[in-house]
């Protein structure tokens, strides 16, 4: 079912484009980048305490992850405009700038410290003013994250997105911003494809918020998806019951990043590629996620404001707002699930009940009577 390269472990998702190839554009041949020389040619690095550089520490990822990776290492986290708490050094840094926005000092002593680089930092915003924007950070943002590790001969793991491989059509302004941001993915792949240095890229579906989190992220898809049939949408969510959506527990992802950061500081040479970290055969349906909003209503003695979710056939052709996202972010059921890798690093993949059980949690961490 999928097209599964041997060289550099990427899987393609049937009518997605092709896997970042720098050495031609045929989508039915093999990948033929080889990996990367290690920065210490293989040998496991020494250091009781490797330095690991992330950027987007205070995202929705780098939130969760920045306290995974200060219990192994000493983290730089290069920082826009908030401080996060509990890395060991920060620098204020600008992606959309040339060396970053260091000085030529800093930029020197960084590289020369750094053992890998993390990038999660990303613009993920619905429908900026300027669509644009999407590759003048994650595009041109994740070229100067890569220069970085040229100058210092380091491995990077780059979170790219799922959306990298899909293609999505329309001309309104929701599907506009979708295929914005997922080009601006695919664009960043396609430049770590072409990098002399190991880069292991991470291609994460949804995610559902981190069990210790302070707060869910209500900016984030899920999260104002449930908020909305909580508060019960007018007319219901035009989507079909049957309709699937890729939700993945943060916990899983974080995981499976430190994983590959423990694998690229020991010059693992079958990381480098792109690894799908997704929830796979156990995505949810929109049916799942209605009766999990459903469910919670009745416990806590609310009234239903009528169906859930609602035929998507209207008069009314939707261009923009939640119930549009929700139809872009929403697959057919004929359209098989996400490819899953998992397994490669992690002893087990996401079951369809802890996925049902993650996604009662959400659910309710969302009541908007709780906020």
């Amino acid at each position: 079912m999928y097209a599964h390269c041997l060289t550099c472990g990427s899987t393609r998702w049937p009518n997605s484009p092709a896997p970042p190839n720098p050495e031609g554009p045929n989508r039915n041949a093999p990948c033929t980048r080889a990996p990367a020389a290690p920065k210490q040619a293989g040998d496991p690095v020494v250091s009781p305490r490797p330095t690991v550089v992330l950027t987007g520490s205070t995202g929705v990822i780098g939130t969760s992850l920045l306290p995974a990776l200060t219990a192994r290492y000493d983290v730089t986290a290069l920082i826009h405009h908030r401080r996060p708490r509990g890395a060991t050094t920060c620098l204020q840094a600008d992606l959309t700038r040339e060396g970053l926005g260091l000085d030529q000092r800093q930029y020197r002593n960084l590289a020369a410290a750094v053992d890998v680089i993390v990038h999660c930092a990303a613009l993920t915003a619905f429908a900026p003013p300027d669509l644009t924007a999407f590759d003048d950070v994650n595009a041109e943002g994740t070229r100067r994250i890569l220069q970085l590790a040229a100058d210092a001969q380091a491995p990077v793991v780059l979170l790219s997105s799922a959306a990298a491989a899909v293609e999505v059509a329309g001309d309104d302004l929701a599907a506009r911003s979708m295929r914005a941001y997922s080009h601006s993915k695919r664009r960043a792949e396609e430049l770590a494809a072409r990098s002399r240095q190991p880069v292991a890229i991470v291609r994460p579906a949804l995610l559902f918020a981190d069990r210790h989190a302070a707060a869910a992220p209500r900016h984030q898809f899920p999260h104002a998806l449930f908020d909305l049939l909580l508060r019960g949408r007018r007319g219901g969510l035009p989507v079909n019951p049957d309709h699937w959506c890729d939700i993945l527990p943060m916990e899983m992802l974080v995981d499976y990043v430190s994983a590959l950061v423990e694998a690229q500081l020991h010059g693992d040479a079958a990381v480098p590629g792109i690894h799908w970290v997704t929830a796979g055969p156990a995505r949810l349906t929109a049916a799942d996620v209605a009766q999990a909003c459903t469910d919670l209503l009745k416990e806590a003695g609310r009234s239903l404001p009528g169906p859930l979710l609602a035929p998507p056939a209207t008069n009314r052709r939707r261009t923009h707002g939640m119930g549009r996202m929700a139809q872009l972010g929403f697959q057919p059921p004929t359209q098989p699930p996400l490819p899953c890798d998992v397994r490669r690093l992690l002893p087990t993949q996401l079951t369809r009940a802890a996925s049902l059980e993650a996604l009662a949690h959400n659910v309710r961490r969302c009541a908007p009577w709780n906020a």
